[in-house]
């Protein structure tokens, strides 16, 4: 028989060799020693009594037992509320390594059983009526909820309708697309699942009404006559008068609304608001001033409570008879002066009553005028409305070659458009520019002149900044 022997010097590259060629026992005995003493705590920080029992009866004795009455059945149940439910100790950890995580929190089961307090809580809203209020609220909305969806439901009564017919406007498809140049299956596609496209709004009047090209007031010319160039610049001063009035207008109610305060006078006021209630500090020059002697003085002096006696009732109770008097003569006086003044102010409502109903007439006519010459809304914007032009007396050159251009023709048409209802009216978005950073990637291929280029373009890009 052949014994093979076990080689002395073995190859320990990979870990399986390791582990094959390796005795490792007695490191994962220490470790399942060091695990245990982990689970079940060490023994040095044990106590005697914990580990040890201390026998002092005997063999063959029974231990005599204190005679202590027994709890009742209240008492027992009262003592068991502080002790953890027995299926629920089997969740509870077992190890006494501890937590890493001591900030965890302890998530409550669904499903628990509920506490005392919360049964307590549940009896108190049961005799209160309050979950019968709940129940009977939750049944009304799902009876609510049921009649509103069974009424939603269109039941048809009438079985007329040929769905085998040839008639396209059966199937849910408009008189527009039911022409003899689109295929039937064009026709089905362009039909939303609704069965009925949107009716499309017809055109405003105002695109046929408005010209789509005004004629410009003739001050605009580059070679315009004195008269109608002073007849242009008092239209484009009224109206920089009223954009003025305008912006005056919302400086006052935004901005001039607030009184302007400084830094020092604001720190004062709130000082002297903070200190309202406290002792103020004592000031020598203040009670030299008053004359003070550090006596304590009121405020108001002493009132005494002096009788009225019977000569000053009198005058005074017929005094208030005199004024009550008067008052009445007054009033006696004035009614009989407003019988006499009846046909004066019956013509004077009447005359207010004709000039109201004129007023209201002129709104009506104004308003109805403003409604047939005013923009077509084809969305929430409003259409730009046209500004005045003119051209400074200094820049009139009266030669159409020298003339300099003041207006951008293209979107002078885009809002001649939206202007006469073909587009609708929409607002410039201005979009935000992104602040690109440039960076300099140093390296063997750079030159001197590559440098030079870069440190000027940031040495411009700062000089930008702060002229601005």
């Amino acid at each position: 028989m052949i014994v093979e022997k076990k080689k002395k010097r073995v190859s320990k590259k990979n870990k399986a060799a390791w582990r094959k060629h390796s005795d490792i026992r007695d490191v994962e005995d220490f470790l399942e020693d060091q695990r245990l003493e982990e689970r079940l705590g060490h023994f040095d920080t044990k106590k005697d009594e914990e580990i040890f029992m201390l026998d002092t009866v005997g063999e063959g004795k029974e231990e005599e037992k204190p005679d202590v009455k027994p709890l009742s059945a209240k008492e027992q149940k009262r003592a068991k509320l502080n002790e953890t439910p027995r299926c629920f100790q089997i969740l509870l950890p077992s190890s006494k390594v501890e937590d890493p995580n001591k900030k965890r929190n302890t998530v409550k089961a669904t499903g628990s059983k509920p506490s005392d307090l919360s049964k307590l809580t549940t009896k108190r809203k049961i005799e209160k009526g309050v979950l019968q209020k709940q129940i009977e609220l939750t049944k009304k909305n799902i009876r609510i909820a049921r009649e509103k969806k069974r009424k939603s439901k269109v039941i048809r009564q009438t079985f007329d309708k040929n769905l085998w017919s040839a008639d396209l406007e059966a199937k849910g498809i408009p008189a527009t697309l039911c022409e003899e140049f689109i295929s039937p299956e064009a026709q089905l596609h362009n039909v939303h699942t609704t069965q009925r496209l949107r009716a499309k709004p017809p055109p405003p009047k105002m695109v046929v009404s408005r010209m789509a090209v005004e004629p410009p007031h003739p001050g605009v010319s580059y070679n315009p006559s004195f008269q109608e160039h002073q007849d242009l610049l008092q239209q484009v001063v009224k109206h920089e008068e009223k954009m003025m009035k305008k912006e005056a207008h919302l400086l006052r109610v935004t901005n001039k609304m607030f009184r302007k305060v400084t830094a020092q006078s604001k720190e004062n006021q709130w000082i002297e608001e903070m200190s309202v209630g406290l002792p103020q500090p004592h000031n020598p020059q203040t009670d030299e001033q008053s004359g003070s002697d550090g006596e304590y003085r009121a405020i108001n002096p002493p009132v005494q409570n002096k009788k009225k006696d019977h000569k000053a009732r009198r005058k005074q109770r017929e005094m208030i008879e005199e004024k009550e008097r008067k008052k009445r003569e007054k009033i006696d006086k004035k009614k009989i002066t407003d019988l006499y003044k009846l046909r004066k102010l019956q013509a004077s409502i009447t005359k207010k009553e004709k000039l109201l109903e004129a007023e209201r007439k002129k709104k009506e006519m104004k308003k109805k005028e403003l409604a047939e010459t005013a923009l077509p809304e084809l969305n929430a914007h409003k259409a730009p409305l046209k500004e005045p032009e003119f051209v400074p007396p200094e820049e009139l050159s009266g030669d159409l070659r020298t003339l300099s251009a003041s207006k951008n023709l293209l979107r002078e048409r885009f809002e001649s458009l939206q202007r006469r209802g073909v587009l609708a009216a929409s607002r410039v978005m201005m979009k935000k520019k992104r602040r690109v950073k440039s960076y300099f990637k140093a390296g063997h291929k750079v030159t001197d002149q590559d440098v030079e280029k870069y440190m000027n373009k940031i040495n411009k890009k700062n000089k930008l900044t702060v002229s601005k």
